[in-house]
């Protein structure tokens, strides 16, 4: 009865989507897509009910379930809490409910609605993972053109990384569309002011404080900086729409329950607990640099360019100690061999793009920095990349778009001194 009911939602959910992506583009876009988001969805959907047939095995749980099963638990606690009208609220006092808040009461909300039903909460994230993709065509559509724009999604579409962390219960799907969708709506506020856009930056914003609270500041400081360089729009209009932009923002911090959360979760921003938490994280199987020090300034800028190193590479073919690891291999080797263009799609990006790109610059920057300095898992970086790597799909598209013109010129001038 679960598989029908999470069928079920799914055909409703994604028909939505179809319309909505039918309206939005033109027929040979529309098109591919279309095609894309079928495919990448599919994907997403076999393997969300492999990974349903068998969380229940223990061993296939510990390699593969991971958080799903601490998500699937409380979730299903507060939904029958909510159905019994009474108030489960001590699963808020630990760490895991602290930090994990929203997410949790994403699965309550779907269990209230349709029953405990993990595969439906599966295919509710495929469908989210799936929509990354085309939030990063958007983008793509008013930095570059076309041909870079949809290279990037299909990159985000079928990397292997993308398609595990959207297929069982884990929140890495819905941080990725918040992101993608607040970046997206802070270069359409660049342009110009429309509601929509405003209400969807301030959404965005609001969730991830819910999601994964850091990450708040971080889009935030990439708007302040990145939304005022490089406006061309008319003074009065630009100064309109950034004083609607701050007002948002004060009003989303003082009004709602966003301030309040942000106020709770300060304290984990001090280098002590920092230190506390990457203590944790460096003492499980896949752990590095574990007598690092990060609770001073001095300890911290030490340890990170180990940690951007590890956030950007891990896990490392020569470190391989486990079936986990090893499954993930294809997916290592994959970006290694896309780092090229990535560094020729950033160089490109800095000479020739530099005031349009600012916001997704100053976003990955100070998220790498961030990563960089707390992570000391290679398991945890290697689940974190992801949310970079979605915009860096996009200096990677242009990147082997510019090395096919180097490619192309160079025969030219070839054909042209052989007198061919």
């Amino acid at each position: 009865m679960n598989g029908i009911v999470a069928l079920a939602v799914g055909l409703v959910l994604n028909a939505a989507v179809l319309l909505l992506l039918q309206r939005r583009y033109g027929p040979q876009l529309c098109k591919l897509v279309v095609r894309t988001y079928f495919a990448t969805l599919t994907l997403r959907y076999l393997l969300a009910v492999v990974l349903w047939f068998n969380h229940a095995d223990y061993g296939f749980a510990m390699m593969f379930w991971g958080d799903s099963e601490t998500y699937d638990a409380i979730g299903a606690a507060v939904a029958q809490g909510w159905s019994d009208g009474a108030t489960f609220s001590s699963w808020t006092l630990t760490l895991e409910g602290q930090a994990n808040k929203g997410f949790i009461y994403f699965v309550a909300v779907l269990y209230y609605i349709f029953g405990q039903n993990t595969l439906l909460v599966q295919f509710v994230n495929g469908t989210i993972g799936s929509l990354v993709p085309i939030v990063i065509l958007e983008i793509g559509l008013i930095l570059y053109d076309e041909r870079v724009a949809t290279r990037a999604m299909l990159f985000v579409a079928f990397f292997p990384q993308m398609i595990f962390w959207s297929s069982a219960l884990y929140k890495d799907a819905a941080i990725m569309l918040c992101i993608a969708l607040n970046i997206l709506a802070t270069l359409r506020l660049k342009r110009r002011f429309a509601v929509t856009d405003l209400s969807i930056y301030l959404a965005t914003a609001g969730a991830l404080v819910f999601l994964r609270f850091y990450i708040f500041y971080t889009i935030l400081a990439s708007t302040l900086i990145g939304f005022f360089i490089g406006q061309r729009r008319r003074l009065v209009s630009a100064l309109l729409t950034q004083i609607a932009l701050v007002l948002g923002v004060i009003v989303l911090l003082l009004s709602t329950a966003v301030g309040q959360e942000m106020v709770q979760q300060a304290r984990f921003l001090d280098l002590q607990e920092l230190q506390r938490s990457r203590d944790d994280l460096a003492r499980a199987g896949s752990g590095f640099a574990v007598s690092a020090d990060v609770s001073t300034l001095a300890g911290l800028l030490r340890f990170l360019p180990i940690g951007i190193l590890h956030l950007f590479f891990s896990p490392f073919p020569w470190t391989v100690s486990n079936l986990r690891q090893l499954f993930a291999m294809p997916d290592v080797l994959m970006w290694y061999a896309l780092v090229p263009s990535l560094l020729r799609g950033f160089s490109s990006a800095i000479r020739h793009r530099l005031a349009h790109m600012m916001p997704i610059l100053l976003f990955t920057t100070s998220l790498t920095i961030a990563y960089g300095a707390f992570l000391g898992n290679a398991g945890t970086a290697y689940r974190q990349r992801t949310q970079i790597m979605m915009f860096y799909f996009l200096f990677i598209a242009d990147g082997m778009y510019q090395r096919r013109k180097e490619t192309e010129s160079s025969t030219e001038e070839l054909e042209l001194a052989t007198g061919n």
